[in-house]
């Protein structure tokens, strides 16, 4: 009976340092990795997130586009195209083509997705001013062709030049001032500042769709950007500046607010661009996409985001860890003592058992 009262008290005694040696290695375990693990990446957008201007860039196959910051991504990550990276991003989309896309995008995939990058928004403010420029040549073609201004808008791919070639003459200033009064009237300030509202109207609805699926992927915004700055300043590039704030706050709003701000972050290339154009977009070549340098920038943005992003979660997780901590020391505590009381046990045993020998 005594012997068997001795190793019940010693394997009380094993069971309860053990118990107590895995509950001070649980309170001491970190809440995460440092950085997150990015296991799949979707892009939905326009020809910034396509890739367009870049060595090798095909419509259809985002992957050819040397150096944009969707490949730049995808090495960063370890990832391929198809498997860990989707880019459902095309050239020429609007806000509210994106939405569409958004929608007829495979589920699973949006719902397995750590990150989502978006860009929306220029297309939308572009579209407006480039038929304002049309139509206000056709109403004045006969004035400007007698000046020696000739714009062939059938040629898509060399129109951006030939415009600001154009609108920086300026042995042709007087007349291209009267063509800008036209292209930015009132008129068409309301329908860039309409244009401005369908695009926060569709970014809330995609973030909103995002949740009502259950993505959990962290959302990045990229806002668009205004390049024409860096080598005119007329009516023209001022309005399309001043939209392209206006829109840009918006979004920076919607990434604060308790509705739609949740893991959305915005990459604001009009403010972090600025003073950069000739050197992060390919304008000198009358080309208004980024530049190599403008897809580094954008990659390592998102990179650095998402890794502040992990480090901001694991500090929550660690706050609420020490929140709950008195609960989890009283049970190392009551284990302990448990222990304690063991040990006094089988020695108070012992000295009985040997002073009665």
């Amino acid at each position: 009976m005594k012997r068997w009262f001795c190793w019940l008290l010693t394997a009380l005694c094993v069971v309860s340092l053990a118990a107590v040696s895995v509950r001070a290695e649980d309170s001491n375990e970190p809440a995460s990795a440092t950085e997150t693990t990015v296991h799949t990446i979707v892009l939905l957008g326009d020809s910034i997130s396509a890739g367009f201007g870049m060595p090798g860039f095909e419509s259809n196959d985002p992957s050819k586009a040397q150096g944009s910051f969707s490949n730049l991504l995808a090495e960063h990550y370890r990832l391929t195209y198809g498997q860990g990276m989707f880019n459902y991003a095309h050239t020429g989309l609007t806000s509210s083509e994106i939405l569409t896309s958004l929608r007829h995008t495979d589920t699973d995939v949006l719902k397995q997705a750590d990150m989502i990058v978006l860009s929306a928004g220029s297309n939308d403010i572009l579209n407006i001013l480039g038929e304002s420029v049309y139509r206000s040549y056709q109403e004045s073609a006969d004035e400007l062709r007698q000046q020696g201004i000739l714009i062939d808008f059938s040629d898509l791919r060399g129109i951006e030049q030939t415009i600001l070639t154009v609108l920086t003459d300026p042995s042709k200033k007087e007349v291209v001032d009267r063509f800008l009064q036209l292209c930015t009237n009132q008129q068409v300030q309301t329908r860039c500042q309409d244009a401005v509202l369908q695009c926060e109207s569709n970014t809330k609805e995609m973030i909103s769709y995002l949740r009502e699926i259950g993505s959990q992927a962290e959302i990045f915004l990229i806002t668009p950007y205004n390049p024409t700055t860096a080598v005119i300043q007329n009516r023209l590039s001022d309005l399309l500046q001043n939209t392209m704030d206006d829109l840009r706050k918006r979004l920076l709003s919607l990434s604060e607010s308790a509705e739609y701000g949740y893991a959305v972050s915005v990459v604001d290339l009009l403010t972090d661009f600025e003073g950069k154009y000739l050197e992060m977009t390919n304008i000198t070549s009358g080309d208004i996409h980024p530049s190599a340098a403008g897809h580094r920038w954008i990659a390592d943005t998102i990179i650095r985001r998402m890794k502040l992003l992990s480090e901001q979660r694991t500090a929550q997780q660690q706050a609420i860890r020490h929140r709950t901590a008195p609960v989890a020391d009283s049970w190392v505590y009551l284990l302990f003592s448990v222990a304690a009381l063991c040990v006094i046990g089988i020695l108070f045993y012992v000295v009985i058992l040997h002073r009665k020998k």
